[in-house]
């Protein structure tokens, strides 16, 4: 116990005090620092990666919504739509929209937008993706200007455009006189292959024409020339001719939408850009325009032109050579009479083989074309209106050799070409004919002919009656003697029965005394004295001996 006692007396050593060191709290202030530099480096990069602000003019922001609507370029996003309010004349809606840094290139003056929305359609279903997503502005612009001049407010296309400007290809341009079922988007056929679509129309500046532009896909757009034709497929056309009914189209949509048609007629040949082609209303009108030369000529027909119109034909020999340009009503001071004149187009090269028989020259121009004519209308080339159709009514003019017919005058070799005329026998010509015929039908006094034929009867019924009176008794007593020598000669054919074999009998009796004659005349021609010495033994001797008789 007393060894526990003594060492808690112990005095315990005093603790040492150390004071500590403080440490300096300045890095804190780099916590503000980096953050301030984490921030700018995010404000920069977002500035530095931050496109063009561009103001985009819709007629309507139906579906679109600020911060969400994206703006998209083939199909990737290059920027957002910002803000959507209306203009200041309230007629249009401003969409305010953000594009990246790396489409900053969409902002010039060759790009458009416009918004994509589903759509059902001729040519088609798009945008069904929006259904989900919800719409959104699609952008496009051509690539290959790479210095197009820059620019910030654009007005938005309230449709899609009918191709982008990276879609391989050519444009051309067509004219028409009226668009019939045409537009935008409508689909162009070459050997019922669909190859392009029409882009966008418009009115020239007469007015009196539809210019058409289209566009054809790569590599069909090699096959448009000079020489391509284009026609109109928007119907069903049908044809009855030799071979029966023809009906032709290209397709269902086409019948529907409307569609346009290519062909190329003759020898390839190189298109400027400024070409303009014609658009035909069939592929039979397309066919039927010929290459070669076309002649202008005219004609004057002093006769009713009832049922010629513009597109009849010119006929010769059954050879659809021409067709009829116009038809006028003029006024001739020499004669004093009214006359048409009839502006037609001759396709010379429409006679095939003999187009190359009309001269020896190998340039075949309109001064050879009229040297030609002046021979052929001192021959007696003529021309006729004649009609085609007399359901219709219609007219056309054919043309042929009259020699007959005198010319009045040499014409000049001079376009256009003025053909002479002869006068032709037409439904108008038969109607005077019959009319004329009616008349004197008229002129006939049926009454005192009736009267006349009726006297004319009586008088033959009495001259019958007396000869009936006359004539038959004697007539009997006539037949009855013809009866009795019938029956008397029935009677002698009847006894002459054995006549056939009595005649047999002389016949034979006959031939053997035709056959003793002629042995007689074969001696007397042997031995002539015979009938004097009557006929001689033979005589034997060493040649005869041994030979019959």
């Amino acid at each position: 116990m007393a060894s526990e006692h003594n060492e808690s007396n112990q005095v315990l050593p005093a603790p040492k005090i150390v004071r500590r060191r403080r440490r300096s709290q300045a890095w804190v202030w780099l916590i503000p620092f980096v953050a301030a530099l984490i921030g700018l480096s995010i404000i920069w990069n977002q500035v530095s990666n931050r496109g063009p602000t561009i103001i985009i003019s819709f007629k309507s922001a139906a579906g679109l919504e600020e911060g969400k609507t994206q703006i998209r370029y083939r199909d990737v996003v290059v920027g957002v739509v910002q803000d959507i309010r209306l203009s200041d004349n309230s007629e249009n809606v401003l969409v305010e929209a953000l594009l990246d840094k790396e489409a900053e290139g969409l902002a010039n003056n060759t790009t458009v937008f416009w918004v994509v929305r589903p759509s059902i359609g001729f040519n088609g279903v798009s945008g069904l993706a929006t259904l989900f997503s919800g719409p959104y502005i699609e952008a496009d612009t051509d690539a290959s200007l790479k210095t197009s001049p820059s620019k910030f407010e654009f007005e938005g296309l309230e449709t899609p455009p009918p191709i982008k400007n990276d879609r391989p290809g050519k444009s051309f341009r067509l004219k028409a006189t009226s668009l019939g079922s045409l537009g935008p988007g409508t689909p162009i056929y070459y050997l019922r292959i669909p190859v392009g679509i029409v882009t966008s129309y418009e009115l020239d500046e007469s007015g009196e024409y539809v210019l058409i532009d289209i566009f054809i896909d790569a590599p069909y757009d090699k096959f448009v020339n000079a020489n391509t034709r284009f026609w109109n497929e928007s119907g069903i056309y049908f044809n009855v001719g030799t071979d029966g009914l023809t009906v032709r189209t290209e397709s269902l949509a086409s019948i529907i939408s409307g569609g346009l048609a290519f062909a190329n007629f003759g020898t390839p040949r190189p298109v400027s850009e400024d070409t303009i082609f014609k658009i035909y209303p069939d592929r039979r009108a397309a066919e039927l325009v010929p290459t070669g030369i076309a002649i202008p000529v005219t004609m004057r027909f002093y006769q009713s032109t009832r049922g010629l119109e513009v597109g009849a034909p010119l006929d010769f020999q059954g050879i659809h050579l021409g067709v009829v340009d116009s038809v006028e009503l003029r006024y001739d001071r020499e004669q004093g009479k009214l006359y048409t004149r009839v502006m037609a187009t001759l396709y010379p090269r429409r006679l095939g083989p003999a187009f190359y028989d009309f001269s020896d020259d190998t340039q075949r121009d309109l001064e050879d074309a009229a040297v030609n004519l002046t021979r052929f209308v001192q021959r007696g080339l003529r021309a006729q209106l004649r009609t085609s159709s007399i359901l219709s009514g219609s007219s056309y003019i054919a043309l042929g050799f009259h020699p007959e017919q005198p010319l009045e005058h040499v014409p000049e070799k001079t376009f256009p070409f003025e053909i002479p005329t002869i006068p032709s026998v037409g439904l108008e010509d038969l109607q005077k004919q019959i009319a004329s015929i009616v008349a004197h039908l008229d002129s006939i006094p049926y009454e005192s002919i009736g009267k006349n034929l009726d006297e004319g009867l009586k008088e033959l019924t009495q001259a019958v009656r007396k000869m009936d009176s006359m004539v038959t008794p004697e007539l009997q007593k006539t037949l009855k003697s013809l009866q009795k020598t019938l029956d008397e000669l029935d009677r002698l054919m009847k006894s002459s029965d054995n006549l056939p074999e009595q005649m047999g009998r002389s016949l034979q009796e006959l031939d053997r005394a035709v056959r003793s004659a002629r042995s007689l005349l074969d001696e007397l021609r042997v031995q002539p004295n015979s009938l004097i010495f009557g006929v001689q033994g033979q005589n034997y001797s060493r040649d005869t001996l041994g030979e019959s008789r």
